[in-house]
């Protein structure tokens, strides 16, 4: 029998062999040969059967043939990516959903971040916190499929202080419509939004039609955070923008 191989102690192929086996205790190590592979091959096959189907085409039967056959691969290959979105933003949408239990226990910034990642989940990009005045209000601003900009402001209902299972936030109501930190000079008009875990009264309702303000009050808020669509429930008519840009 062959005498083992081993590597004198201090050596640096000793040194290289335990700093290996360290790694593999951690986990840290990566993938062998041997894993990677099936990868490989199948990255190559995805690559080599069109070209070699499209090499075909032109040799045999022309190059209009392989030029249909690549649009009709490239058509095929986008369709793919899009359908691969879409189910991305399903699952998304599956696991971002809130109860109004969550809602009723959150503090303010709790019940911001809440509604926050209701927005990015329905498609707004730019989300963020807002800083409004001194005494520390805060609204969400974002910018919609559309390019249109949105401020949302804060309230609780009064009525509903109690329910829950937790320390309820105070919010104080919006005395103004949600405010931006610029006023655009073109594109759609902005989209202002009050958010209330409770109910809104008459006269509430009236100041937001006055103002252009849409209002979402517990009812409405509890199908938002349950999976429906933001844009849906408002009637904005996002629909056709986000499948131009899907």
């Amino acid at each position: 029998m062959w005498p083992l191989d081993r590597s004198p102690v201090g050596t640096r192929r000793a040194w290289r062999k335990r700093e290996e086996m360290l790694l593999r205790v951690r986990g840290q190590y990566g993938p062998e040969w041997w894993e990677v592979v099936p990868a490989f091959l199948a990255v190559l096959l995805v690559i080599a059967v069109p070209v070699a189907c499209l090499g075909w085409l032109w040799a045999r039967v022309g190059w209009w043939a392989a030029l249909l056959g690549a649009a009709v691969f490239s058509y095929l290959v986008r369709a793919g990516m899009r359908q691969r979105r879409v189910l991305a933003a399903r699952r998304q949408r599956r696991a971002t959903y809130f109860s109004l239990d969550q809602v009723d226990t959150a503090d303010d910034r709790g019940f911001r971040a809440i509604i926050g990642r209701l927005l990015i989940r329905d498609g707004w990009a730019n989300v963020r916190g807002v800083r409004v005045n001194d005494a520390g209000v805060v609204h969400l601003v974002g910018v919609g499929p559309d390019g249109r900009q949105l401020g949302v402001a804060f309230e609780r209902g009064v009525e509903q202080i109690g329910q829950g299972s937790g320390s309820r936030a105070a919010l104080r109501p919006v005395g103004g419509v949600p405010q931006l930190p610029t006023t655009p000079a073109r594109g759609p008009r902005p989209l202002f939004i009050v958010v209330s875990s409770g109910t809104f009264a008459r006269e509430r309702v009236v100041w937001a039609a006055r103002h252009g303000v849409r209002l979402v009050d517990r009812a409405l808020l509890q199908r938002w955070a349950a999976g429906e669509d933001l844009a849906v429930l408002l009637d904005l008519g996002l629909d056709d923008v986000r499948t131009d840009a899907s």
